[in-house]
């Protein structure tokens, strides 16, 4: 079998810094007062620069497919081809490649197939996967993986960016680094990094799961069962819904992880559908709760079923491998292996647990009774969107989607802190920038109401009022939203209102 074994190369990338050197041109004799002869240089050669390769890795072979390479930054296509296979398959990128994200999308090509690594069966595929990258100029030779979680990142970094799910278009382009880097976290921690970096084959009838030895299980413990767990998500689908199981659970594990989480939910106003295998894991709606333990307390259920199952599937699948009896050791360490677990140690900055279930903090907050600039209720102010994270303000993650109100009037809330009320010709927006302006009241502790204000820094007319787009909130739940005119940085109702819609 091909060897399992990773290596990496650490290419040390030298940046010598050159003085002017100044070669005179006329050189004097010593005494003779005379000039020799001058010195012949040489034509300086630009070195061509080596051409950069992209190795790409897949789970599970694919045939027949459509690869292409776009600069993510303004969506240009970089490259194109074909393959008929992902076995061994590489890019060759152009000479013009900047240290930058880009995209390399795989699609199926109407006669495309897919190796089933449960049924050892070629099956008809149509299907699109995404992965985002950042170019590494110092090496020559740079590993992409496109696989389920490469998917869900690809999907959670456009939510991160501002996109939302009912946009007319998705645009990329607005991603960012920081987005790519929130969203992989994301993803690998509601994952516990499946599928993350796996350099292996794709499986194929060349080279399957058991193709492990047991000399690779004591060489290699950590990657043999990241590859079991990982495929025991597959195999934990297919037990569910065994008709296309890696491109369902693929398309549906994405959807899912759009906000973040493992927790069988989509954003508010979502109108994909979506297939889970996981409960739908209650909301935290009590800011007094907003604690690691407290919100992990309220998951634990969804979480310890969900990684109780993904076990039950991972030994189903190295039983079929025989690697009960076949690689003993190996089996043993997907026994002990932690699916799911609790936190010991209590936080009011952290609030993620690895796995399943929902951790997001609670819409407001109790740690406070101080108001903002007069405002008539108790008030935090300075908010953002969800990528620049302050664990002393409250959070806006539960409100992120689209609303209608079934009179044509629409709001759209954006992880960048976008906020957008629409009626027809009408359009008003606003960013939670961490202005002043930007704050949150809190109108009734008990029930859990809040009023969300969001305006520019200054006055933007005559009569210095600020242009408001305020959202009332109840548990998690825009109520409704408005926008107007007010001289106060933290109205609590607006003395101008332009547009009023109610949710």
């Amino acid at each position: 079998m091909p060897s399992l074994r990773q290596k990496q190369r650490l290419n040390h990338y030298i940046c010598v810094g050159l003085g002017t050197l100044l070669l005179s041109s006329t050189l004097v004799g010593c005494g003779s007062g005379e000039s020799e002869a001058s010195t012949p240089t040489e034509t300086p050669t630009t070195p061509t620069p080596s051409p950069k390769i992209l190795n790409v890795k897949v789970p599970v072979e694919l045939r027949n497919i459509s690869i292409k390479v776009y600069d993510n930054t303004d969506n240009t296509l970089i490259l194109e081809q074909t393959a008929n296979t992902t076995t061994n398959l590489t890019l060759t990128l152009p000479q013009s490649v900047k240290n930058r994200i880009y995209r390399v999308e795989l699609t199926t090509l109407p006669s495309a197939l897919i190796y089933n690594s449960l049924s050892g069966q070629y099956n008809n595929v149509s299907t699109q996967l995404n992965t985002l990258i950042e170019i590494n100029l110092n090496s020559t030779n740079q590993t992409v993986f496109i696989n389920p979680n490469s998917e869900a990142i690809y999907q959670r970094a456009l939510i991160r960016s501002g996109y939302l799910p009912t946009d007319a278009k998705i645009d990329p382009t607005g991603i960012s680094s920081l987005h790519l880097k929130l969203a992989s976290n994301d993803v690998n921690t509601a994952l516990l990094s499946a599928f993350n970096s796996i350099d292996l084959p794709n499986l194929s009838p060349a080279y399957s799961l058991s193709s492990f030895t047991a000399q690779d299980i004591i060489n290699l413990p950590a990657l043999y069962t990241t590859v079991f767990f990982s495929f025991g998500y597959i195999q934990q689908w297919a037990n569910s819904f065994p008709t296309d199981s890696f491109t369902e659970f693929t398309k549906n594990l994405a959807i899912d992880l759009r906000d973040g989480q493992l927790d069988g939910k989509i954003l508010r106003g979502d109108k994909t559908a979506l297939k889970t295998l996981v409960s739908s894991a209650p909301e935290n709606i009590d800011p007094a709760q907003n604690t690691l333990l407290k919100i992990a307390a309220n998951q634990k259920m969804v979480r310890d079923e969900y990684g109780a199952s993904l076990k039950e599937s991972t030994l189903q699948l190295a039983k079929n491998y025989q690697q009960d009896s076949i690689n003993p050791s190996g089996y043993n360490l997907l026994e002990q292996k932690v699916y799911s677990f609790d936190p010991q140690i209590e936080s009011t900055d952290s609030f993620r647990v690895s796995g399943a279930g929902d951790y997001r903090r609670a819409v407001g907050f109790v740690d406070t009774t101080a108001t903002c600039n007069g405002s008539a209720y108790p008030c935090k102010q300075g908010l953002t969107g969800i990528n620049l994270v302050n664990v002393n303000l409250p959070s806006i993650e539960y409100l992120i989607g689209h609303y209608e109100d079934g009179n044509g009037c629409q709001l759209n809330i954006r992880a960048n802190g976008v906020l957008e009320l629409i009626k027809g010709a009408q359009t008003y927006r606003s960013t939670l920038d961490a202005d002043s302006t930007d704050n949150l009241l809190q109108v009734n502790k008990t029930t859990h109401e809040y009023l969300l204000n969001s305006s520019s820094s200054q006055p933007t007319n005559t009569t210095f009022q600020y242009n408001f787009i305020q959202i009332q909130i109840k548990a998690n739940q825009v109520v409704s939203a408005s926008t107007g005119l007010d001289n106060r940085k933290a109205p609590d109702q607006l003395q101008t209102t332009q547009l009023q819609c109610s949710f």
